[in-house]
Formats: C-alpha cells, structure tokens, sequence
C-alpha cells in the first residue's frame, strides 16, 4: 500500500534503508570476517612477509566501508511465487509481492544521476567470495603502506577500496542462499537526503529511489490473502495512481498454504 500509493510527479518511491539497520545484526561482521580471511589467504599463498593484515583490525576494517559515505539498501529477490518468502517476509502469506523490471532497474544505476549507485547479486559461497576478494588484494597490496600505527592511501587505492566496499554488501551468509537476493546499494557523504521513520523505538535512517511507473510489472497477491477483493482494489489503486498495470498483470498466488 505505502509504495503503490507513494507517486510523486508519476514516479513510484521506494525506501533503502541503511546498512547498519538491517535485520541481521551480524552481517557486515560476516563480510569483515571473510576479507580478513582473503588477506591471511593471500598473504600465505604469495609468502608476503610484510604483513598487513596483522594491523586490519575490526574497527579498521569497518571503517572502510564509510569511506565514500553512508551505505543505503534496496533488497529484492528473483523469487516469484515462494513459499518461504511469503512466510518470512509476506506477512504469512496475507502480503503481495512487487515484481520489478530487471533490465530497467540496471539502466536506472547506469544512469549518471546514479552514479553512487551499485545492482548486486548476493554471494553465498565463502570460498568463491574470498576466491573473487583477493582478485582486489594484488593492485591493494602494491600501494598501501603501514606506518607509525597508519595506514596512508592515495586516490587509486582509495578507489579499490571503495570497490572491495561495494563488493562487501552483496555478502551474505550461506544459510540465506534459498532467498536469491539482490540488492540495489547507494553511498551517500551527507545527510541531505536522508530521512528517518521510527521501528519498535529505534530511528531508522532511509533514502528514496524514485523509479519510472513502468518498473512495476507484475503483483502477485499472496496464498492467504482475500484473494479477489485485495486484487480488485489493486488494480482501482494502481489505476488511479497512473500505473496502467494490465489486469492481468495481477496475480493470485499458486502456492498451497493456510496459515492456520
């Protein structure tokens, strides 16, 4: 209801939240794990004697990712119709689910107003994630340099930091892997265009992405949900809002659930 009624200026707004006020805790310390790992891995495989992962401490380490600004999150899945998904995040089965266009969702963080803008597929496999990290570690290892207790950078190492960052939010455990995420990340430097909404007595900090109307191509109206009175009322809501959402681009779900 809060996205399909929220058009401004025939443009759909949708909410990315900051990383840090995700609803697993432990995340980005699982991504601080699995570079650190990379680091001690390279550091044996190509017997570096200076080594620099002995002074990437945690608080180091989770510092880089606010280097380039403050990380914002917009989750998607390439589920449909799932089962689980509806119990974890549909609100058990009585939710729908809004079917966005892959293709347009790629040209909207190419597009030079977005150039903050990343579209990640998430990374389950740790031996595959800490195989592609230490792709990052040679050019790293060749012009960062330790001293007096500092680490010193220069623009270019600033710049494959910034990517080992982007790369680190498409990490996640391999117990999430049946959720085949996706995620649209967004740094910002300030706080211009943030805006904040309480949860459970916590104030959390989100930014906006407006999308073209036309991103919008399905909705699927849950298994547990007053199936036709909730995809009626759909339709008159996205009529009425500009969408021009075929009705067949409604649809109920085929997943055989009750949650009684």
């Amino acid at each position: 209801m809060k996205i399909l009624d929220n058009v401004k200026n025939e443009k759909v707004c949708i909410r990315a939240t900051h990383a840090k006020y995700f609803n697993d805790p432990f995340e980005y310390k699982h991504a601080i794990s699995l570079f650190k790992t990379s680091m001690v891995r390279y550091e044996k495989e190509n017997k570096i004697k200076n080594k620099k992962s002995t002074h990437f401490n945690n608080k180091f380490l989770s510092s880089l990712s606010m280097f380039s600004g403050h990380p914002y999150i917009l989750s998607f899945s390439e589920h449909v119709d799932d089962l689980n998904m509806w119990r974890t995040y549909g609100s058990n089965g009585n939710g729908v689910a809004i079917g966005l266009d892959l293709t347009m969702l790629e040209e909207y963080v190419k597009d030079t107003n977005n150039t903050d803008s990343k579209l990640l597929k998430c990374q389950y496999e740790e031996d595959l994630i800490i195989k592609e990290l230490k792709l990052y570690l040679k050019p790293l290892y060749k012009r960062l340099y330790f001293r007096k207790g500092h680490f010193y950078i220069d623009q270019e190492t600033f710049r494959i930091i910034l990517d080992i960052s982007n790369f680190c939010f498409s990490f996640k455990r391999p117990e999430f892997s049946s959720e085949n995420e996706w995620r649209l990340c967004r740094t910002l430097s300030d706080l211009k265009n943030v805006k904040f909404y309480e949860r459970n007595g916590i104030i959390i900090p989100f930014i906006e992405h407006m999308f073209p109307l036309d991103i919008i191509k399905k909705i699927i109206v849950g298994p547990c949900a007053n199936k036709q009175l909730v995809g009626e009322s759909i339709l008159m809501l996205t009529k009425s809002r500009n969408f021009k959402l075929p009705s067949e681009s409604v649809i109920i779900s085929k997943v055989p659930y009750r949650n009684i």
